[in-house]
């Protein structure tokens, strides 16, 4: 464990003494945000509005809670009439990539943080900020005063924290790349055969060049997904409601596959760029498995001019590796999977038509998009509307159904088991994860 991460379990350890009461851990706890066409919360409803299905099998909900809560352990308590859960019953983290955000987006960020803080009203919910990427610390251990966490992001240490980002680096290295491609193809005329002269070496000689800027940034990338993993660990813990908020201007887990995507589009006939077995991340997928266990909801917010590319490149690399994509969208170069089209939200919607097969699809893009849809929250994409991005956030974390069922299929062999929820009113738009790991405690 990251040691400093110990002192967010001790701030939070104060308010969970005896306040939890557990359901039967063979029971799956399901957080169900209900919306209207308006985007509204819906209150009011009732269990028997509800139908939950695993695996296409339907499941008998076992308990169900409709007071606007924040802890999905305390299924039993919230269902007596009047039951109060001691201190906070949710706990917002603000997680900050330090790794790949440009100043300019950094101080986009931190006015839309003030601006939210300065405007928060303590309400049964406690606050974390923390920065991940360059290294993990906890700018602001565990507080139920937001004017705390508004004092830290106007102080000195947000300032350090925030210094020596290494985007401006990686950008100017890739586009390096990206010229020796096109220079490369001006003389060899990359892609029309009849055209195309001998250019080996100068074809392995840029492998070489792309090889080496993926290994250089592999490293740093490993180490962004193991402090992720900490911090979802450690929310887990929590006997209250857990939502993990992901600001950064996107990144991807497999620096090589995407420079090698780049460099097959000019250059498809070349063996050298020949896409290998897709490197998955061993720490996001073991975060995303913690956070479908225990109902981490994770919200990722593109922190980057009207969701541009990361890079600011203008357009050639999404184009290029689009091809890699095959669900009509592409992934820009830090890896942000974005629709062909759509709004500045995209979340899963519960349906049988596009229900995950692979909760993590790494072999399409290792985004900000799949972290959010792997765990029932929302992926965020034009940072123009960051304040309210930051706000709908908070409101779904205190206005929420959770349901409970005990699976039909009670075998624990890891398998993942998807989670479809509807409503019987189906104007309504339903927000939940899209399933879990059926290896361990499913709640």
């Amino acid at each position: 464990m990251h040691k400093p991460l110990l002192l967010l379990i001790a701030a939070c350890g104060l308010f969970a003494q005896e306040a939890t009461i557990r359901v039967n851990v063979q029971q799956v706890l399901v957080p169900v945000v209900v919306t209207d066409k308006k985007g509204h919360h819906v209150s009011g409803l009732k269990a028997s509005d509800f139908h939950i299905s695993e695996d296409g099998v339907q499941q008998e909900i076992a308990a169900f809670s409709s007071d606007k809560v924040g802890s999905v352990d305390d299924m039993v308590a919230l269902a007596k009439p009047g039951a109060a859960s001691p201190g906070p019953r949710h706990t917002f983290v603000i997680c900050i990539d330090t790794l790949h955000a440009s100043p300019a987006n950094a101080a986009r960020t931190r006015q839309a943080l003030e601006n939210l803080f300065e405007t928060e009203k303590p309400a049964g919910a406690q606050y974390v900020l923390i920065g991940i990427g360059r290294q993990l610390q906890v700018l602001q251990p565990a507080t139920t005063n937001p004017l705390e966490i508004l004092v830290k992001i106007r102080s000195a240490a947000w300032q350090s924290a925030m210094a020596g980002m290494d985007s401006a680096t990686l950008a100017t290295e890739v586009q390096d790349i990206r010229r020796r491609i096109n220079d490369l193809c001006k003389r060899c005329a990359c892609g029309t055969r009849s055209a195309q002269r001998d250019c080996d070496s100068e074809v392995d000689t840029l492998k070489q060049a792309v090889d080496g800027e993926a290994e250089r940034w592999t490293k740093p990338l490993q180490e962004l997904g193991g402090e992720f993993k900490s911090v979802v660990e450690e929310l887990a813990k929590l006997p209250t409601g857990r939502t993990l908020i992901l600001v950064s201007d996107g990144f991807y887990l497999d620096p090589k596959r995407e420079l090698y995507l780049a460099a097959a589009a000019s250059l498809p006939d070349r063996p050298q760029f020949k896409l290998e077995d897709v490197v998955h991340s061993e720490p996001m997928e073991a975060a995303l498995k913690v956070a479908a266990e225990r109902n981490v909801t994770i919200y990722t917010v593109d922190s980057r001019s009207n969701g541009g590319s990361a890079l600011n490149s203008g357009a050639g690399m999404s184009d290029a590796t689009s091809s890699g994509m095959g669900q009509g969208g592409s992934i820009d170069m830090l890896g942000t999977n974005r629709p062909a089209r759509g709004s500045g939200a995209v979340g899963p919607m519960q349906s049988a038509a596009n229900a995950p097969g692979a909760p993590l699809r790494l072999e399409e893009s290792a985004s900000m998009k799949e972290l959010a849809q792997s765990s029932g929250g929302m992926y965020f994409h034009d940072s123009s509307e960051m304040l309210k991005q930051l706000r709908s956030a908070l409101a779904d974390g205190r206005e929420y159904y959770v349901l409970a069922y005990t699976p039909k299929n009670s075998a624990r062999d890891g398998k993942y088991r998807t989670i479809t929820v509807e409503t019987t009113d189906k104007k309504l738009t339903l927000r939940s994860k899209p399933g879990y790991w059926a290896d361990g405690a499913a709640q």
